[in-house]
This record gives C-alpha cells, structure tokens and sequence, in this order.
C-alpha cells in the first residue's frame, strides 16, 4: 500500500438508486478504456441503465474510503458458489491495496462456506494479475473474456 491510504478506513454500504449516476462514474473511468480495447465502443446507454438497475436494487455496494466514493463491489452469493460481478475501483485509488483487500473478504467469507468464487475479466484488463496472485485460475475463455475461479 503507498499514497497513505488507510484499508481501516474501508467502508462497504449498500447502493439505493440514488447512486446510480456514482456507479455509472465508477464503471466508465475503471473500465472505458478495457470495454473499448476489446469491443471497439463505449454503449453509454446500456451502462448507465445496468450500474442504475444494479444500484436501485441493492445489488451492489459503494466502497468508501474515509467517506469518499471509490469504488463499486458487485457480489452474488449463489447456492453453488460466490460470483464476484464488478469490483471497481477509481483509477487514483487503484494499486493501493483496495480490491487486494476486499477480495480477500471475499475469498474469506467463501472459505467459511465452502464455496468456489468464479468471475470474468476482460482479456485486456490487467487486474487478471490481481486474481491471478489470489489463487485463480483460467476455467474458460471466450474472444473477450477470461473466466476464472478460486476453489477454497
């Protein structure tokens, strides 16, 4: 960890549609670039509707550090195993330990119950490197995507 950031800090709170347009923000500064690299364009529409649809039902969490907005966290827990869904950090925030710890949450809580964790990544994205160092492993792969899983 560098920059001074404090994972003590770290607060998860449920998202309420009134963070839609926060989830939005988060999602297009972690992962235009990555979207666009692997399929040409950026569907601001179709985005802005799935992060608002996600926030207004609680499905996803804002992460906050020292009561700043940094990120989205995106789980599904699922008779079968743990599906991480997004886990999106702020680009200025990035490197600083955030998704490091709260993936080890994460596989904690799936340890205690016996669950696998699966997610996807874009083939692009460099935070395959982050699942990669957690124990995860490439089960398949599409022309755009790495799909991984961490057994406890």
């Amino acid at each position: 960890m560098s920059s001074g950031i404090s994972i003590e800090a770290l607060v998860l709170r449920r998202a309420t549609q009134d963070d839609a347009e926060l989830a939005y923000h988060v999602t297009e500064r972690a992962m235009r670039d990555y979207v666009i690299a692997t399929f040409g364009t950026w569907q601001e529409t179709e985005v802005r509707k799935n992060t608002s649809a996600a926030a207004s039902a609680g499905r996803s969490q804002v992460i906050e550090l020292d009561s700043v907005p940094v990120g989205i966290l995106t789980v599904e827990r699922l008779p079968t195993h743990i599906q991480l869904h997004q886990l999106f950090i702020l680009p200025q925030y990035q490197r600083h330990g955030i998704g490091t710890h709260l993936l080890r949450r994460i596989l904690s809580d799936a340890a205690v119950a016996s669950l696998p964790v699966r997610l996807r990544v874009l083939r692009c994205n460099p935070a395959r490197a982050l699942y990669e160092r957690h124990g995860f492993s490439v089960t398949s792969e599409s022309p755009e995507r790495f799909y991984m899983e961490r057994v406890p």
